[in-house]
């Protein structure tokens, strides 16, 4: 049976098999992909803009008997992405749950809709977010400090990731989780738990994309199996410290005074881990149950974050007339006061940077495919996809997509202006940064929010530039869309 609905949609999809030799019996394409992630990368948008530019919207390439097929328009999106019955994470997903268990980001059907339904208020509402701003203050500040460290080094380069990565760490450790690692002062604790999950995510892509390594009893004997049990030793640990630490605070306030308005206050930031910790003196949810999704929210909160504000530096550092355009924005909201706290009202005035965020969204997404396993046959463009495929929504691919951004390579942050966001008709599916439909992604607010802050607070006291291309960078997607190279950037006080 197995063989017989391989050929069987071999055949389906034909004509959506680009690459110019056909997949191998039992192999499929895999000689055809370059060891290195990021050359791989570049035929996965070689493929994706042929199709685009053949109408077609999508192509197939198969690992051994497996199709996986990748969506490239936004049109003809929103029929898979928001039907309910589509919901299924693929199988690929299963490599991340060594670390991530089955938690929001991996889980699927009435596990997913419980712990969805039991997330989303800690993240969307509105008083819960002002409260986060004086966390994203106070860490943006602690940034600026280290950044002037690199200031004073005029015209050499820096990578400003390690810190811009310790920053978001701390934000979303004492925002969500209530306990502050402070790894931006402790840079030496904070460079361990980053490059576990630097780590991690490349080991679970390199396995993703190699069949050989999909059986457990295979990859676990191997070195990339022993490698991969290293680092969940330091991302287990530091999840696990996270949690006793909140859970010994949780019963000091139950002992101590748990009815003092000013400990109800607290408690109601952090809302996220406190719902989970409540949840579990009501039997709902174990220790582990928790775990999973401190982990889940460690890397998402804190990783996609880093890597949306370090391509935003660079690519302001590449435009210096868009850097200008910033800084007069800045100036106007700020004056010369350098030290006020960002708040809600000056995020809202600031229009521009929201267009030049959104932008590098596009033009370098933090996540640069989701992948779901249809449930059901469906139609996509007049290609029928047949059920049990493994569905590849490319959300680099629909972001260049010439059809809706012309000159797509381009960094052009007037796409987003009010203006021409009307007249181009941008279809909410042709810009998926945070995915869409009812698995969005549960913390844009806060991203959001937590961008705009950090982002500000940095353009209020220095200029960036760099001189990398784009082409130069070696991006490829590891979960994380990471640049193969350190972005070297020069900052300099204003």
């Amino acid at each position: 049976p197995i063989l017989l609905r391989h050929k069987r949609l071999q055949k389906d999809y034909k004509n959506i098999s680009l690459l110019p030799l056909s997949p191998i019996p039992l192999i499929g394409n895999i000689p055809q992909f370059d060891k290195q992630h990021h050359v791989f990368f570049q035929l996965l948008c070689r493929l994706a803009k042929q199709s685009q530019d053949e109408g077609k919207g999508l192509f197939c390439i198969w690992l051994g008997i497996t199709p996986r097929i990748f969506l490239c328009s936004g049109q003809g999106l929103e029929s898979f992405i928001n039907n309910s019955k589509q919901l299924v994470k693929s199988f690929h997903y299963t490599f991340l749950e060594p670390w991530l268990q089955t938690g929001l980001l991996t889980s699927n059907n009435d596990k997913w809709r419980s712990r969805r339904r039991l997330i989303t208020p800690s993240f969307h509402d509105t008083e819960l977010l002002h409260n986060f701003m004086s966390i994203f203050n106070e860490q943006a500040c602690i940034l600026v400090r280290r950044f002037d460290e690199y200031s004073k080094q005029e015209n050499k380069t820096h990578d400003l990731y390690p810190y811009i990565s310790a920053c978001t760490l701390d934000i979303i450790a004492e925002a969500a989780m209530g306990t502050n690692p402070n790894a931006q002062l402790n840079n030496n604790n904070n460079n361990e738990f980053v490059e576990a999950t630097t780590g991690i995510t490349s080991i679970v892509a390199t396995r993703a994309r190699c069949p050989w390594l999909w059986p457990t009893w295979i990859f676990d004997r191997l070195p990339i199996g022993k490698k991969q049990k290293r680092l969940l030793e330091v991302l287990h640990g530091f999840s696990r410290k996270v949690i006793k630490e909140r859970l010994v605070t949780w019963n000091s306030d139950d002992d101590d005074a748990a009815n003092k308005n000013g400990e109800k206050k607290q408690r109601r930031r952090l809302v996220f881990l406190d719902s989970l910790i409540a949840q579990m003196h009501h039997e709902q949810l174990s220790f582990n149950d928790i775990q999973e999704e401190v982990d889940t929210f460690m890397f998402e909160g804190h990783d996609t974050t880093a890597t949306a504000i370090n391509y935003c530096c660079y690519l302001v550092g590449c435009h210096q007339d868009v850097q200008e355009k910033i800084h007069a924005e800045i100036d106007t909201i700020f004056g010369d006061d350098k030290e006020r706290a960002c708040t809600m009202e000056d995020i809202q005035q600031m229009t521009y940077l929201d267009c030049v965020i959104k932008e590098s969204l596009r033009l370098l997404p933090s996540v640069a495919h989701i992948s779901r396993e249809a449930q059901e046959d469906f139609v996509y463009r007049d290609q029928t996809i047949r059920k049990g495929t493994n569905v590849v929504i490319f959300i680099y691919g629909i972001h260049h997509d010439e059809n809706v951004f012309p000159n797509p390579e381009k960094f052009d942050p007037e796409r987003f202006s009010n203006q021409n966001l009307i007249s181009a008709e941008i279809s909410s599916f042709a810009y998926i940064p945070f995915s869409a439909g009812s698995r969005n992604c549960v913390g844009q607010r806060f991203a959001g929010l937590e961008e705009r802050v950090v982002l500000s607070t940095l353009f209020r006291h220095f200029s960036f530039h760099s001189t990398q291309t784009i082409d130069e960078l070696h991006i490829a997607t590891e979960g994380i869309l990471r640049p193969g190279v350190s972005l070297q950037m020069t900052v300099k006080r204003r």
